[in-house]
């Protein structure tokens, strides 16, 4: 067949567009230090340069064209912003297949919007079929855009610990973050943005329908199109689950489903968990125990153990400390083993740590601990139960003979830590008892954490009350009045024999406790444990061991061998070298780590040398 002259130069027009997207994106990606390299980008070559030419033969509409704009924006952003994000932020390169992978996914979505929108304008009702295409458009664009957008808030891509966070994240928390990373003026600019691009892509998409209903189909174009979809829909089918930013994906939802592993065989582990109950602490010294775990909380913005902090906002642990009860001891170098709660607490209530290579589904916990040693067991909280699924938290909690939440649902407290105080009426005082209190803290909002009677420290003007350092003060001033409330209760009606209160994380009041913009105020703890006077005559070993360690180095993940060692607990299920309460405590800060292994201690610029023992 004799090909026409206007048929041979639109041959040669969508061939060297084909061919200019082709090497712009090669060239792109080899410029930005990610070359896609040969082997992945040449047996592509023909299919994707043949794509490119029968979408314009298909539609009449040229790919480099204001009507195509809004289908070139989405394909491109696929194509480009992991690839681009991961460059800046860490100056290497990425698996050469997944950004294969990036570029064939997004130039298929290209194509196959292109297809999809040529067909669907054959159908009739322009301005639905254009409002339409411009919401996938928009939705096309939403995983780029919220790459982006955590990359212009932390500088850093994203990575399986920052989609950890999001996949946990509910729609409270999702609140509290964008209003406190962007404010309230800047979000309804963002809104305002999607809704002008949602009207130029509206627009461009009349002027493809305008392009593409110039000319009476033909059994060529429209099969040319159905070859494309069916094609592109295979592509995406088969190439999206290995994109880069699904592989990291895939590792959260695996890291979820191991969680999950923990239930089934929880029973199991219990049972060979064995403990001499003669020995334990309920035995020697019967009374309760408690075990606060805070949020966000940082000892660089506590006076009582930063002297030079400017504000009063730990008045009664001060107070305590100032008394010389040698039943209160603070620990000054406590670090947590990470810097966001769920990985923190799935280590520090189980036997994983970063030292010794255990999996948390495979692990005991405190609360298996604590209920083979003769204790009741309970859990009160004031967080929610995060996700769509339990996080490990809450299947540690689960395991407590008595678990209750105050907001008894996956949605995030707004309640004050106070509201847990009234759980503690439950408990027998008779009985031997160990409680878990988890409480909100100093989580961001950290305004949103205290009742206004706690308003001591006043912010700057033109200084937002939601993260400023005197509403943080406010948090911890709060956060140290329920511990006085806790312990007096406790110490009046409960036979208080031990109370053991450690943050998760610290804080970072600028950047809060992101691990991919890590800092070591991230990690840096408060921790202190007191004994009544009975648990010093009946367990004084552990009590002299846990005197001599108050300037040692700690890392929270050890908290579970800890507190067996608190309780005199030992089983298979321990290791003393990892118990805080024992002689035997084998870590210093030279070999002691936090981001899980990724930061020695000894990189803290505040860090002191460690005093012997």
């Amino acid at each position: 067949m004799k090909l026409s002259t206007i048929d041979q130069d639109n041959i040669i027009r969508w061939f060297v567009a084909a061919a200019v997207y082709f090497i712009c994106l090669i060239a792109f990606y080899i410029d930005i230090g990610q070359d896609m390299g040969a082997q992945y980008f040449m047996p592509i070559l023909l299919p994707i340069l043949a794509g490119l030419m029968l979408i314009p033969y298909g539609t009449r509409v040229p790919i480099f064209s204001k009507a195509a704009l809004p289908n070139l924006l989405t394909g491109i952003g696929w194509c480009v912003t992991f690839p681009l994000l991961y460059a800046w932020t860490y100056s290497s390169t990425w698996y050469q297949s997944k950004i294969c992978f990036d570029f064939i996914v997004g130039t298929s979505a290209f194509i196959l919007l292109m297809a999809l929108e040529s067909a669907l304008f054959r159908l009739g009702c322009r301005k639905v079929i254009a409002a339409i295409m411009a919401v996938l458009n928009f939705l096309g664009l939403a995983i780029p855009f919220i790459q982006a957008t955590y990359y212009c808030l932390f500088w850093h891509c994203l990575s399986p610990a920052s989609l950890m966070a999001l996949y946990l994240t509910n729609y409270h928390e999702s609140v509290d973050f964008i209003q406190s990373n962007l404010g309230l003026v800047p979000t309804l600019l963002v809104f305002a943005g999607f809704g002008l691009f949602l009207y130029a892509c509206y627009r461009c998409h009349l002027d493809f329908a305008r392009r593409t209903l110039a000319d009476d189909p033909t059994a060529g174009r429209m099969g040319a199109l159905a070859l494309l979809t069916l094609a592109t829909v295979y592509a995406q089918s088969w190439y999206l689950p290995q994109t880069s930013i699904a592989d990291l994906w895939n590792d959260v939802i695996s890291y979820v489903n191991q969680t999950q592993e923990y239930s089934i065989g929880h029973d199991e582990r219990l049972n060979s968990l064995m403990i001499d109950s003669k020995m334990t602490l309920a035995a020697k010294a019967p009374g309760t125990v408690i075990l606060v775990i805070g949020e966000s909380a940082s000892r660089n913005y506590m006076k009582a153990y930063t002297p030079d902090f400017p504000f009063e906002d730990t008045p009664w642990l001060s107070e305590k400390l100032a008394q010389g009860d040698p039943g209160f001891l603070r620990f000054d170098n406590a670090y947590s083993s990470w810097s966001q709660t769920v990985p923190v607490l799935q280590r520090a209530l189980t036997e994983q740590s970063q030292y010794n290579g255990k999996e948390f589904f495979e692990s005991a916990s405190i609360i298996d601990v604590a209920k083979k040693s003769g204790y009741e067991t309970w859990w009160f909280s004031n967080q929610g139960r995060y996700g769509q699924y339990d996080s490990a938290i809450t299947l540690v909690a689960k395991t407590a003979d008595h678990a209750e939440w105050t907001d008894d649902s996956y949605n995030f407290s707004d309640k004050y830590d106070e509201s847990l105080l009234q759980y503690l009426s439950q408990l027998d005082p008779t009985k031997n008892n160990f409680v878990v209190l988890h409480i909100m803290g100093s989580h961001i909002y950290y305004n949103n954490r205290y009742p206004s009677e706690f308003s001591k420290f006043e912010t700057a003007e033109g200084e937002s009350t939601v993260t400023s350092l005197p509403s943080y003060a406010n948090s911890i001033l709060y956060t140290d009045y329920i511990l006085s409330q806790v312990f007096d209760y406790a110490q009046k009606n409960l036979n208080l024999q031990a109370m053991v209160y450690f943050s998760d994380h610290g804080e970072n009041l600028e950047i809060s406790h992101n691990p991919d913009v890590f800092s070591f105020d991230m990690v840096r703890i408060p921790m202190w444990m007191y004994l009544s006077p009975a648990y010093q005559q009946a367990l004084p070993g552990h009590t002299q061991a846990l005197r001599s360690h108050q300037s040692r180095y700690f890392t929270n993940d050890m908290l579970y061998d800890t507190i067996c060692g608190l309780l005199n607990a030992p089983s298979s299920r321990y290791n003393p070298e990892q118990d805080f309460a024992s002689s035997t405590y084998g870590f210093r800060r030279e070999t002691l780590t936090t981001m899980l292994g990724q930061h020695p201690l000894t990189e803290d610029p505040n860090g002191l040398p460690e005093e012997q023992p």
